[in-house]
């Protein structure tokens, strides 16, 4: 369980760490990707490359964090608790807003939910390792 939670974390880390650069430096990049990987195309994109800015400094900084995770989680045990905090509340995003995500942000409601099964499994993973390992 210990070297899937950190595999995970690795993961997770990276994911963080690339959408976090490519938010805040290279903002119409990140729309193509968020495109591929979400299905997201909202149409107002100068306010919204206002709001990648932010929003990639604290990827950038989730990543950081979880790669410190990822190398001892017993002693960032906290970390880990923080990223399944963070995961939980994107489930609810996803979930609770929907209906807006599909209206506004073109998010078919199918690929909304597998993306919230993915967090979902993340969740899993490193909740049943805080649950199991942990100290």
């Amino acid at each position: 369980m210990n070297s899937l939670c950190r595999a995970y974390l690795l993961v997770l880390s990276a994911y963080h760490l690339f959408t976090g650069v490519v938010s805040m430096f290279f903002p119409d990049f990140a729309m193509k990707f968020y495109k591929w990987f979400y299905s997201c195309e909202p149409p107002e994109r100068e306010d919204l490359f206002l709001i990648l800015k932010p929003w990639g400094a604290l990827a950038a900084f989730a990543g950081i964090a979880g790669l410190y995770a990822a190398g001892d989680p017993f002693r960032y045990r906290g970390v880990v608790l923080g990223l399944i905090l963070l995961l939980s509340f994107r489930i609810y995003y996803r979930i609770a807003f929907a209906r807006g995500l599909q209206q506004h942000a073109s998010i078919p409601s199918g690929r909304n939910l597998l993306n919230a099964g993915m967090i979902a499994l993340g969740i899993l993973i490193m909740g049943s390792w805080y649950l199991l390992a942990a100290p």
